[in-house]
């Protein structure tokens, strides 16, 4: 039996065994089958019956090659192997598809040109003893080689060092070269005399110096561009040789010192560094140095020789040799980790790919004024430029200032788009933090620039609209978070639901962007539809990234935002804080305007969805059980998506009717309201938002005069919760954290009734008005299915818990959280007053006497408590228009997206301030202006508010001051103030007829009116008419004598104001008789 080769065994041994084995004729263990091409048929399985060699020696045959190749043809494509997916014809010619699929070798080598070895050199292979060739290891060739162009792999670098080495060992002896090279380095080297010390002399006839004989110092012959550039190198250098040696060596000098003075210093240096700067040729020279039978002997020269010899130039070239080699050492013991030789593939080190393995230097501290680039953190914060911070942190994987930590917006731009899902989430979640953290205004005293402004011209919110669609959970919940930061200030949701219950708190404030690029000059000829549909045509031509350049909102719906949001809630169901986040985004579009809410009430199955996944009547009890967590809140009561359905019905009486009757709004709201909030099965907070939230809704219907009819359904719960606020005043002593929701949802319970009030003072006048028209055929309003006799009964139930609080005005606490409902009473009691004097059921003798009762005993009082005179004298702090930088925008505000600058609090001293007595004391001025309305009589009851200082002195200021720039802020606030400005002056008409007292402040009220007049916002066009008809130009706001620009104020502030033509004013014409001419500034 056949031994089988072991390790260590020679090339000879295995020759032994292959011979051994064809002797015996043994049959090999292992035989070589072909597979049958199944293109070619059964031909290919001629090769298996092939019949086996009788020679011993390795044979390689090629069949069915023919001795002249055929004519070169281009490769036959690729077909497909499955022999079952090819198509033949009857009538197709079998030879024709042979010839077709011919995969002859000739068709895969088509064309072969040979490279033109003319002129390269043939070396013989140096005669070894060995059978083969000897192989060789790279480890025992030195690299001593210097890299060309390019990077070069070890092993090339090997390969090019051996066969340097070998052309040196075959090159012929130039010894008799030497001399006359040394005299020509000492021609271009520094300057000397003819008689100093002699050249050094050869120790030996075979000692060869190949760098100052065979090859130039300055030509390379690469300009010449041809094969034999080499040749004619050689000529060149050949001919300079024989030059200098015909030449003496005063002559040599003198031609030495002849160029140096003709020659450019510039030039001259260069060609100095082209002698002594020739890498390749130094570490050569080394090579033989290291040689010792080849080693030059070392002769003495002085200082101002005519030429270097080569043991200099050795020496020179040593010591760049141990520099590099102790720069290496310097990068070995940096390095965290040190190479060993006995590691597999590092017996070689490569330090310039070992160079990230260093430790990080200290980032450079910051001297000069010049910026530098803003860096993260994983947590959205800005990290200063001299933080030295661990790399532990996960800081420093980036490449561009490697030594700083944390990342910029391009690099966090660059990981959002990567294909790993991990960075993507991570990417997206720093970049939404950064938002939110930008909006807060926390960069902005250290940051030049807008962040949110260069994310947005960078694409941002179109990176996180592309990141909606990505199929990972994780990057959608972080692109929806991001978003959610991006559009969503909680802060302004929370002063827009503080501010709901406050006199027309309720109307709804479009967050339109004021300043779209639209041509305004162009549509001044068209209707009020016509611009509207002109400018959707416009914004429905315009790209996507145009239409987000001016409004965010716009731009989102028009990528269909909406539906990616439905399919996420509906389809991927996510965790709860996404779905809350949804939520949040979905209530911030449909502020947007009511073109808005349309299409987010036309979106298929959006609103389905919400309904029965986040307002069901039905849950699993055991969510209101403590501790509790929640993974899904599908299937559960959502207060957000109750607000969400609030602020969508605020979009107008259409958006409203719809969600009662086509997505059975009445239903759900019948469940959140019948029940207390302590026996909803939810978590106690949760069920107090949620039922605030369900009164707000109706509050919003119940104002379009739409689910009244759920009064009278509601009436006992409504009743029962009416007796229960007199209880308010016990909780305010125990600071409870509910005490706010539930002042809350009293305050919104109030509102409830005061609009179903006024709904049902209309009941009679509709009632009327629908009986007279009764014969005729036109539409008519029906009347609200409830009457006045079904609401007056709640009165006295307001009226008593009135009393009540304004006894407890003198105690701050309690007053200060007891406000907001204070304020809700007083507009109540104005809304009934104002309907009760216009039923014909009602007898007007007793409303006079209820409201003289309401007078003396309630109101009276209540203005002469030191609290109130505290309130008129804080009007002036919390003005915005004695305070314009109060209502300023935010610092990171851009104009694209409507922010009310809330983020992080109002201060309490402001319009919307904890402390502001704004929202108070316009409803108690809506209150009197009603009672005053009604009864003549009580007019001068007033008179005393008009008389307080710190009201005249913010009169005084809010005219003579300038308003503040109008931006979405400040129209929000403004509007409120206008509203107390429009009853202090509807007050002082009333006044002006009455009280003799009343014209030392005629002058100020009507500095007033028209100031107010020509800075009314859109949307107060009632305020408008009614300062137009009765405040303006009323001859009671006059003196009785003409005034001169120096002693009316209004006219020293106005002096370009005129008259203009009766034509263009549609007013009465003005004549010098008319006792108005004169006074009119």
């Amino acid at each position: 039996m056949l031994s089988r080769p072991k390790p260590g065994e020679s090339e000879a041994d295995l020759l032994h065994f292959q011979n051994q084995f064809l002797a015996a004729r043994a049959s090999p263990a292992v035989k070589i089958v072909k597979k049958a091409d199944k293109r070619k048929g059964e031909e290919g399985s001629r090769d298996a019956e092939r019949l086996p060699l009788q020679d011993s020696k390795d044979v390689v045959m090629l069949d069915d090659f023919p001795d002249v190749p055929p004519a070169l043809t281009p490769a036959p494509p690729k077909k497909s192997k499955i022999r079952s997916a090819c198509v033949h014809f009857e009538d197709e010619d079998p030879e024709e598809r042979l010839e077709s699929h011919d995969q002859h070798i000739t068709a895969v080598f088509s064309k072969i040109i040979e490279r033109d070895t003319s002129a390269v050199a043939v070396t013989i292979p140096v005669p070894t003893g060995d059978p083969f060739p000897r192989t060789f290891h790279r480890s025992e060739i030195k690299s001593e080689v210097e890299v060309g162009s390019g990077r070069k792999s070890i092993f090339a670098q090997k390969i090019a060092a051996r066969r340097a080495a070998e052309k040196a060992a075959t090159a012929p002896p130039a010894a008799e070269h030497v001399q006359i090279g040394s005299a020509t380095v000492g021609a271009l080297g520094p300057e000397g005399s003819a008689g100093e010390a002699p050249l050094p002399s050869l120790r030996d006839d075979k000692t060869v110096d190949f760098l100052t004989s065979r090859q130039p110092c300055v030509i390379t012959g690469e300009g010449l561009g041809s094969e034999k550039s080499e040749q004619e190198v050689q000529a060149i250098h050949k001919e300079n040789l024989e030059k200098l040696q015909s030449m003496s060596q005063e002559e040599i000098l003198q031609e030495q010192e002849r160029l140096l003075a003709q020659l450019d210093s510039s030039l001259v240096a260069f060609l100095k560094s082209r002698r002594d700067g020739n890498e390749g040729q130094k570490k050569e020279l080394k090579k033989k140095q290291d040689r010792p039978e080849e080693s030059l002997e070392t002769v003495p020269v002085s200082q101002h020789g005519v030429g270097a010899s080569p043991s200099m130039q050795g020496s020179d070239m040593e010591e760049s040799v141990i520099k590099e080699e102790n720069m290496k050492v310097e990068i070995t013991d940096s390095l965290p980790v040190k190479p060993k030789k006995e590691w597999i593939h590092m017996d070689n080190v490569e330090f310039e790919k070992l160079e990230w393995m260093k430790d990080l230097s200290p980032p450079r501290q910051k001297k000069t004024r010049k910026g530098m680039q803003a860096r993260f953190s994983l947590k959205g914060e800005l990290i200063p430029a001299d933080a030295d911070l661990p790399t532990h942190l996960g800081l420093h994987h980036h490449g561009e200032e490697a030594e700083r930590a944390g990342y910029s917006l391009q690099e966090l731009f660059h990981l959002s788009r990567s294909q790993v899902i991990q960075q993507r989430t991570l990417a997206l979640q720093v970049l939404g933090r950064i938002v939110q953290k930008s909006r807060a205004g926390e960069f902005a005293s250290s940051l030049k620039g807008s962040v949110l402004r260069l994310l947005l011209d960078a694409g941002f919110l179109f990176l996180l609209r592309f990141s909606l669609d990505d199929a990972v959970d994780n990057v959608m919940a972080a692109s929806v978070a991001a978003l959610r930061a991006l559009l969503v200030s909680l802060d302004d949701e929370k002063y827009l639901d503080w501010t709901f219950s406050w006199y027309q708190g309720m109307a709804a404030f479009p967050f339109v962007p004021n300043n779209e690029e639209e041509e305004e000059d162009e549509e001044d000829d068209l209707t009020e539809t016509e611009k509207s549909q002109n400018k959707k045509l416009k914004d429905e031509n315009k790209p996507d990234p145009d239409v987000a350049r001016y409004d965010v909102v716009k731009g989102l719906l028009k990528t269909q935002i909406q539906h990616r949001l439905r399919y996420i809630l509906e389809v991927v169901r996510p965790v709860p804080t996404v779905v809350v986040d949804i939520l949040h985004v979905l209530t911030h579009i449909a502020r947007h305007s009511s073109e808005a809410c349309s299409q987010l009430l036309d979106c298929p199955r959006l609103i389905e969805t919400i309904v029965r996944e986040f307002l069901p009547t039905q849950w699993d009890p055991r969510v209101a059980e403590p501790g509790c967590l929640l993974t899904s809140i599908h299937g559960v009561p959502c207060a957000s998506a109750m607000k969400f359905v609030r602020v969508l019905a605020s979009g107008g009486r259409n958006a409203t009717a719809r969600m009662l009757n086509k997505f059975e709004m009445k239903s759900r709201l019948s469940r959140f309201i019948a029940e207390d909030p302590l026996d909803l099965l939810l978590p106690r907070e949760e069920a107090i938002r949620l039922s605030t939230e369900a009164f707000r809704l109706w509050a919003v219907a119940a104002g379009y005069g739409q689910a009244c009819d759920l009064y009278r359904d509601l009436y006992p719960v409504l009743v029962r919760i009416l007796q229960s606020l007199p209880e308010l005043l016990g909780t305010c002593h125990e600071k409870s954290p509910m005490l706010e929701l539930s002042v809350q949802r009293a305050t919104v319970v109030v509102t409830l009734l005061t609009h179903v009030t006024q709904t049902a003072g209309c009941t009679a006048e509709l009632q009327a008005q629908q009986s007279s028209n009764g014969s005729e055929d036109n539409e008519q309003i029906p009347p609200p299915p409830v009457t006045w006799n079904q609401v007056s009964n709640l009165r006295p139930f307001l009226e008593t818990s009135l009393k009540r609080i304004l006894q407890e005005i003198s105690q701050t606490e309690t007053w200060q959280a007891l406000q907001p409902l204070t304020t809700t009473y007083m507009i109540y009691l104005g809304v009934y007053y104002s309907a009760c004097s216009q039923q014909p059921s009602v007898n007007p003798i007793d409303c006079l006497e209820e409201l003289e009762h309401l007078t003396f005993e309630v109101l009276l009082p209540l203005l002469s408590q030191p609290a109130v005179h505290s309130m008129w004298d804080l009007l002036r702090p919390c003005s915005a228009l004695c305070n314009p930088l109060s209502c300023a925008p935010a610092p990171e505000s851009v104009f694209s997206i409507v922010s009310l600058s809330c983020t992080g609090g109002k201060p309490p001293l402001s319009l919307v301030g904890s402390k502001s007595p704004f929202p108070f004391l316009t409803a108690l001025l809506f209150l009197i202006s009603s009672i005053t309305h009604i009864h003549k009589g009580l007019i001068s009851k007033y008179s005393s508010v008009l008389d307080f200082k710190g009201l005249k002195d913010y009169l005084h200021l809010s005219w003579q001051t300038g308003p503040p720039s109008i931006t979405p802020s400040s129209a929000w606030i403004l509007r409120h103030e206008y509203h107390l400005q429009y009853f202090v002056l509807t007050l002082a008409r009333r006044m002006a007829g009455t009280c003799p007292d009343y014209a030392q402040h005629a002058s100020l009220h009507h500095c007033v009116a028209m100031a107010l007049l020509s800075r009314l916002l859109p949307g107060s066009e009632h305020l408008a008419h009614e300062v137009l008809l009765d405040l303006a130009f009323n001859p009671e706001f006059f003196p009785r004598r003409p005034l001169s620009r120096s002693t009316n104020p209004l006219l020293r502030s106005c002096p370009s104001l005129s008259l203009l033509p009766a034509q263009s004013t549609g007013l009465p014409e003005l004549g010098c008789s008319s006792p108005w001419f004169g006074f009119i500034p």
